[in-house]
């Protein structure tokens, strides 16, 4: 599971990261850099083949939409794609085949403990590099409107993540992300099979993280547990 996300990177430390993407002052848009508690159905930038076959940057809406799909029936709850029925799902199999892209994150909050009383904790990697993404993405149209949207791929928790939650981001390696965009079959399920995790850390956060309209600094200082 990965429902809220971190972006607190600066856009020029991002380009620097991945100088070969095109297109990178779209890093620059107003309100979309950084953000600390980044919610479902709203944009975030990522990393996807250009139609001449190298990589851009694209602003793109968390939460596929597929392209057949209707106005008034926007599939709800699609931020996130399970690994194991990505390839037959109606709603994610095209992009699969064809669109997928990587989205470079700072971490993300998962949540445990009782309705109403759950404790978030915040997951990134531990010497603040991004913490790289495996997505798919989609655009949609209707009338005038064009929406790109994407989707984070997870699959089975394992190690220390386990204990928080079921589900994980698939996180990719830097040197495995040309072939993410590009790879067989094989190579995906290779990546997504052999996903480590070793490096995350994880801080107990402030339970003003679970308010999705908080979003500054410092919800992702360390507090001890609150009661």
């Amino acid at each position: 599971m990965c429902g809220r996300i971190v972006n607190q990177m600066p856009s020029g430390y991002l380009r620097e990261q991945f100088d070969e993407t095109a297109a990178a002052d779209i890093l620059e848009e107003p309100g979309l850099l950084p953000r600390f508690n980044l919610a479902p159905s709203e944009f975030l930038p990522g990393i996807r083949t250009a139609s001449d076959g190298g990589t851009e940057w694209a602003i793109m809406r968390w939460g596929l939409i597929p392209r057949w799909a209707k106005p008034d029936r926007i599939p709800e709850r699609t931020f996130n794609a399970r690994s194991e029925t990505v390839a037959e799902k109606p709603t994610f199999r095209d992009a699969w085949k064809k669109r997928r892209c990587v989205i470079p994150v700072s971490g993300y909050y998962e949540w445990t403990g009782e309705k109403g009383s759950k404790q978030p904790f915040y997951f990134h990697p531990e010497n603040n590099t991004p913490l790289l993404l495996a997505g798919l993405w989609e655009t949609w149209r209707f009338e005038d409107n064009i929406v790109d949207s994407c989707t984070i791929l997870t699959r089975p928790a394992k190690g220390q993540l386990a204990d928080f939650h079921h589900r994980m981001p698939v996180f990719l390696k830097k040197e495995d992300t040309t072939d993410w965009l590009v790879g067989n079959s094989d190579q995906l399920n290779q990546m997504i099979e052999s996903v480590n995790n070793d490096f995350i850390a994880i801080d107990t956060v402030s339970r003003e993280v679970n308010n999705s309209r908080n979003d500054y600094p410092a919800l992702i200082i360390p507090i001890s547990a609150e009661n």
